[in-house]
């Protein structure tokens, strides 16, 4: 299927979702979140080490702590793990987005804060930080679509890098998100 096709389903849909979907969200600091649900892109080896990096810095830190990866395979090559699970395409339908046993799953659980750490558009998780329930919702701003709720700005460090966002390691990104969540205050939550 044309990717086009797909990011245009994709806008239709998650315009209509977020129209006539209400949403109780509310910035929640590092400190006050005790759920949290990671989004990363899985490398392709299935190794992603970085992700288990970040994963257990969290847990350490005394968060309860579920994952999803995406990578782009028919099916796995390795063990599944218990940190994390990760879509591969035989879960996604034609026009990418997660099968509904997936959604369900994801739905049925509430986190108080979603952190996408991927640099690229990548629709099987665009729907998952769209259908996500989570307070509160934060990431990199990849299309013009409103999915988060607090986004990082890297342009200016791509600039003075002279890099592309596909470059970027995303374990940088997750230090960006980090370092605002435990800076800013709120009393939202």
């Amino acid at each position: 299927m044309s990717k086009k096709l797909s990011y245009y389903v994709f806008f239709k849909r998650a315009q209509k979702y977020l129209r006539n979907t209400i949403r109780n969200s509310s910035f929640v600091s590092y400190n006050q979140a005790k759920t949290i649900l990671l989004i990363f892109e899985s490398h392709y080896s299935e190794k992603n080490s970085e992700a288990k990096r970040i994963i257990e810095s969290l847990t350490a830190d005394g968060k309860k702590v579920v994952a999803i990866g995406y990578v782009d395979k028919k099916k796995s090559i390795s063990a599944t793990y218990p940190e994390y699970r990760i879509l591969y395409r035989k879960d996604i339908s034609l026009f990418e987005k997660p099968y509904k046993n997936i959604i369900r799953e994801l739905i049925k659980n509430e986190y108080d804060l979603l952190i996408d750490i991927t640099n690229n558009r990548i629709l099987p998780l665009e729907y998952i930080v769209l259908l996500a329930n989570a307070k509160c919702k934060t990431g990199m701003q990849k299309s013009n679509l409103k999915l988060y709720d607090f986004v990082v700005d890297i342009d200016n460090h791509l600039k003075e890098n002279e890099i592309q966002a596909n470059d970027l390691k995303f374990s940088f990104l997750y230090d960006q998100i980090l370092f605002y969540l435990k800076s800013i205050q709120s009393k939202d939550y």
